[in-house]
């Protein structure tokens, strides 16, 4: 959701209008979640997605008329289940749509994206409509609900739908590996933001490691990263004492999730290394070992898989 603010942001410095289509109800089994969006110019589809298909398509082609029209609005879609199997589809599903008609000349509004986008990180950010009237878009930091883009009025929080807007997926990997090497490549193509960590500078290569980020970095004291309550950890090094020496490391931060790569074996032994100790509640309720979905992988990019798929389902169930 940042990058589609981003691209909305961008729009406005260009001056150009568009649409934003949110779904803001949803029944059945349409791919796309309450709060998907994507963004439609006079050209077609610009950004983000609710779900692709026939709905889209329709949806896309009713986005270009609110352009030509200026006025948000409400729409319904239905797919009985005699209309699904026409399709070769199982399921019929309804969502109900709403079309945000954004001018290339709301300034306001093009500061709000850009407020919303740089704020997420360090506060919890929603953009808001009303969706029984067009006053433009609204935005709530930290609490605190911004008056409409349009006509300046104060927005009821009772009346609008709110869409939150979730800080990027970040996830460090200690340990430039075969795993590491495959994880890194494919997080990256989920277009998560990945930064691989290691203490030598022969594994940290931009050809081992083409589009994400690389840090050299002695294991041993970790304190100044990053990493905040909200991000990801993969633990692949080369062997037990430097998991361990990252784990001292980087449980103090209280990432969102740790993963480590290893046995059975190794889930017996490393809490011991945390036990009577105030990290050992956090070792407790934030790590997997083994990291990844048991799905039985053995080469590097089928763990890999395994690895972004349990990271995928710990940040969904958080949504």
């Amino acid at each position: 959701m940042r990058e589609i603010i981003w691209k909305a942001r961008d729009l406005l410095a260009q001056h150009i209008s568009f649409v934003m289509a949110t779904i803001t109800f949803k029944h059945g089994s349409a791919p796309r979640e309450v709060g998907a969006t994507m963004l439609v110019t006079a050209d077609g589809l610009h950004a983000g997605t609710i779900g692709g298909g026939e709905e889209e398509y329709q949806a896309i082609q009713h986005a270009q008329k609110v352009l030509e029209t200026g006025q948000s609005d409400l729409v319904p879609y239905e797919m009985t289940r005699s209309d699904a199997a026409k399709l070769g589809l199982v399921c019929g599903s309804h969502n109900r749509v709403h079309f945000q008609y954004v001018p290339g000349t709301d300034d306001q509004a093009a500061a709000y994206f850009t407020q919303m986008a740089e704020s997420v990180e360090n506060h919890e950010v929603y953009w808001l409509f009303d969706l029984q009237a067009d006053h433009g878009i609204s935005m709530k930091v930290d609490g605190k609900i911004y008056p409409f883009s349009r006509d300046g009025a104060l927005p009821a929080a009772e009346e609008l739908f709110q869409v939150k807007i979730k800080k990027p997926m970040k996830v460090y990997i200690f340990g430039g590996g075969h795993i590491a090497k495959a994880t890194a490549a494919l997080l990256h193509f989920l277009k998560l933001e990945v930064t691989v960590v290691d203490d030598r500078p022969e594994y940290l290569t931009p050809e081992e490691f083409p589009q994400v980020n690389r840090l050299l970095h002695s294991l041993e004291n970790l304190s100044d990263l990053p990493i905040g309550n909200s991000d990801y950890v993969c633990v692949m090094t080369r062997g037990h004492a430097n998991d361990i020496q990252v784990l001292k490391g980087i449980l103090p931060k209280d990432p969102y999730y740790v993963g480590i790569v290893g046995n059975k074996m190794k889930a017996e032994k490393y809490p011991q290394h945390f036990q009577g100790t105030p990290l050992y509640e956090v070792y407790r309720k934030k790590v997997h070992l083994p990291v990844g979905l048991p799905i039985r992988a053995l080469t590097p990019e089928k763990i890999a898989v395994s690895i972004a798929g349990e990271i995928i389902l710990s940040y969904r169930s958080n949504c």
